[in-house]
Parts: C-alpha cells; sequence; structure tokens
C-alpha cells in the first residue's frame, strides 16, 4: 500500500480499492467568531434593552434598585427576542423536511438542544442576582463621580456579562458532554488506579 496527500485529502491505494480519506479540517476561526455569531446581535439588543429600562427606572423613580431591575428585564427581553428569533429561523431551516405537528415538536426541540439547555442555568443564577446586584452595586460605589450612575452602570453590565457568559460556557460544555455521552464512570477496581 502506498498513501498520496491531493490536496488536504489523504488518498491511500490498496491493490484493489482506492480510500478517500476525509479532507483536513480547517483550523478553528476562533472563539471570538463563534461568540459574534451566536451572541453578537442578541448582546447589542439586549444592552439596547438594559439601557433603556436602567434610564426608565432610574427617570422615573430615582431609584438604582428599581433602574437595576428594569434594566435587567429590559435586557432579557431584548437579548431573548433575539435568540428566539434566531433559533426560530435555524429550527425552520433543520426541521424544513417535516410538516405539522410533527415539524412544530422537532423545531421546540430543536430550540431546546440548541440554545435553553445551555442559556437556562445562566440566566436563572444571573437575572435574579449577578446582574442586579453588579448593576446596583456599580452604580451606587460610582455615585459620587460626575456621570457616576451610568459609568456605574456600564462597569456593573460588563461585570454581569463576564459572569453569565462563563456560567453559560460551562453550561453548554456539560452539555455537549452529556450530549456526546462521555461521562465519568466510576472506578471498579480500585488496584488497578495509579497511585
Amino acid at each position: 500500500m502506498s498513501g498520496v496527500s491531493i490536496g488536504g485529502a489523504a488518498v491511500t491505494a490498496g491493490s484493489v480499492e482506492a480510500v478517500v480519506a476525509p479532507p483536513v479540517p480547517d483550523r478553528p476561526t476562533g472563539w471570538w467568531r463563534a461568540w459574534r455569531d451566536r451572541f453578537g446581535l442578541a448582546e447589542v439588543c439586549g444592552t439596547l434593552g438594559a439601557l433603556a429600562g436602567f434610564a426608565a427606572g432610574y427617570a422615573q423613580a430615582g431609584s438604582l434598585l428599581a433602574a437595576a431591575a428594569l434594566a435587567t428585564i429590559g435586557e432579557a427581553i431584548g437579548f431573548y427576542g433575539c435568540i428566539a428569533a434566531k433559533t426560530g429561523s435555524a429550527a425552520r431551516r433543520a426541521t424544513a423536511h417535516l410538516g405539522g405537528w410533527r415539524r412544530l415538536a422537532a423545531g421546540a426541540w430543536h430550540a431546546v438542544r440548541e440554545q435553553l439547555a445551555s442559556c437556562a442555568v445562566a440566566e436563572t443564577v444571573d437575572g435574579f442576582l449577578i446582574r442586579p446586584g453588579c448593576m446596583v452595586g456599580a452604580a451606587w460605589l460610582l455615585r459620587a463621580l460626575p456621570g457616576g450612575v451610568w459609568i456605574g452602570f456600564v462597569v456593573g453590565k460588563a461585570a454581569a456579562d463576564v459572569a453569565w457568559y462563563a456560567l453559560e460556557a460551562s453550561a453548554r460544555r456539560g452539555v455537549r458532554i452529556v450530549r456526546q455521552g462521555v461521562t465519568a464512570r466510576p472506578v471498579r477496581d480500585h488496584g488497578q488506579v495509579p497511585a
């Protein structure tokens, strides 16, 4: 047998047939492009919603707590509205071969697998604790500065986003591990385990 590489595809010739291996995968495009494709537009929509909610809450009540609560709600509406539209569109394309209730059920399952499974854990912790706390805390700490409440809003939102994306990435990794069936197995024979 002899092996030849042609244009990235490995061709091995045997006595009876030639077997073509799949081409060498391209280098990963990077985490930035993957993040931007998945969350970029949603983050812009969420930020605009958060800004509107914070402005409305602070202007109406003069309360940082009300502003942070409305900013959290506004961001969730903007962010998940965009995610729902993108996921619905992807589910529509993925289930084009089905019809009726089967398509609806398959589309819903596609949406749960692709987005909700990884975002739900992060959003639960973020929406009730991390995001309002970061926004209120940063705005309160920086309120003495000129424009400090708004600077605090930006700093608090950035800190909350870092926490949310860390939680989401961890949950997404867990979902991928479970989906692939790669889980830790208990050790059956402790004598075989190296020290």
